[in-house]
């Protein structure tokens, strides 16, 4: 007979001290969640963690290099043929405006002087064209000037209304990233008007408009210039050389009527749309060079003067040209008061002579 074998006492005891399998199963089971779960939030740490200091990182670069803005102006090169082709389609403007006069002579006796062609041709071709132009440009980029408005606004008609905690929109320690934070808009205002300021003070000169005229012409090329290089103030150039020239655009237009500096007998010949035009000029005079023009004035008078009071770098490589700003703001400012006294003694004289006062 077979014998079955029976189970040595040794492999009783083992198989008695021995868990069973079902509980093995179960407790590598748990184990294994555990070590699944404590690897899952420990990876879920280590992600947490690598956003957030990337996060940080990002943000830490983002501040430097918004601290550490700089002009990265066009090259010289860049500039010198942008500023040719401009000149040269001023000058063709020029020499088209002419030939279209030339073109309508017999529509009046005026245009059959070859003089009176070149006077309209060049204050309207030229001048009236660039100020205008240049102001739309300027006009394009006002949202960057908006928190000049915006300050004056809560510093005076916002207390009137009772808001009194309003914080400043041009807060003077904002003074640097307005003097050095480069604006490709208020760069090509700028370089357009530098060159318009070219050809303006070549006619001038031609012309013989007078010393006035020249001295305000070379001041405002060299300010132009040291807004573009090294460069300072885009900020501000898109009022100073854009938005308010659209006063002296309507001004080149009534210099036509003048006697002494435009179409002598022009004036007599259209009385009233010399009127109309004097009427808008004073307008926007009186809102553009004598309401915003000492606003402006004033908030990059206080930027320069805490600029240079400074350490900055970038001040250090400026610091003349910021100074030379300051004596051209104060002389176009002088000469601003003075030709609005010119302006208020003319618009009385025309006002009288057709009988509106």
């Amino acid at each position: 007979m077979c014998k079955v074998a029976q189970p040595s006492k040794t492999d009783a005891g083992e198989t008695q001290n021995k868990p069973s399998f079902r509980f093995l199963m179960s407790l590598e089971s748990f184990e294994t969640s555990a070590t699944s779960t404590t690897i899952s939030s420990t990876s879920s740490v280590s992600e947490t963690s690598l956003k957030q200091e990337t996060a940080t990182t990002r943000q830490s670069s983002e501040n430097e290099a918004s601290h550490n803005t700089t002009y990265t102006c066009p090259s010289l090169s860049s500039c010198l043929l942008t500023g040719s082709v401009i000149v040269a389609v001023l000058t063709l403007m020029q020499v088209a405006c002419y030939e279209i006069l030339t073109a309508l002579e017999d529509a009046h006796p005026i245009l059959q002087d070859k003089t009176h062609r070149q006077i309209l041709a060049r204050h309207i071709g030229v001048d009236a064209f660039s100020c205008i132009a240049v102001s739309i440009f300027g006009w394009s980029c006002r949202h960057i000037n908006q928190d000049v408005l915006r300050d004056v606004y809560h510093k005076t008609l916002g207390r009137w209304g009772g808001n009194q905690k309003t914080l400043s929109t041009m807060p003077a320690a904002g003074h640097e990233q307005r003097l050095f934070t480069y604006h490709p808009g208020g760069f090509r205002v700028a370089l357009f008007f530098f060159c318009y300021q070219v050809k303006n003070l070549y006619d001038t000169i031609v012309w013989n408009d007078g010393p006035e005229f020249i001295f305000h012409h070379i001041f405002s090329l060299f300010t132009a210039y040291g807004a573009m290089s090294p460069g300072c103030g885009h900020f501000y150039a898109i009022f100073f050389f854009g938005l308010c020239e659209i006063s002296t655009g309507v001004l080149c237009l009534l210099a036509n009527f003048d006697d002494e500096h435009g179409v002598p007998g022009l004036g007599d010949a259209f009385p009233m749309v010399k009127v109309a035009l004097g009427a808008v000029f004073i307008f926007l005079f009186i809102l553009c060079r004598c309401i915003l023009w000492p606003i402006f004035s004033y908030y990059f008078s206080r930027d320069v003067l805490l600029a240079l009071k400074g350490s900055d770098s970038r001040t250090n490589e400026r610091r003349k040209w910021m100074k030379f700003f300051l004596v051209s703001l104060t002389g176009l400012s002088l000469l601003q008061l003075a030709w609005l006294g010119q302006i208020l003694v003319v618009a009385k004289e025309e006002l009288t002579s057709v009988g509106l006062l």
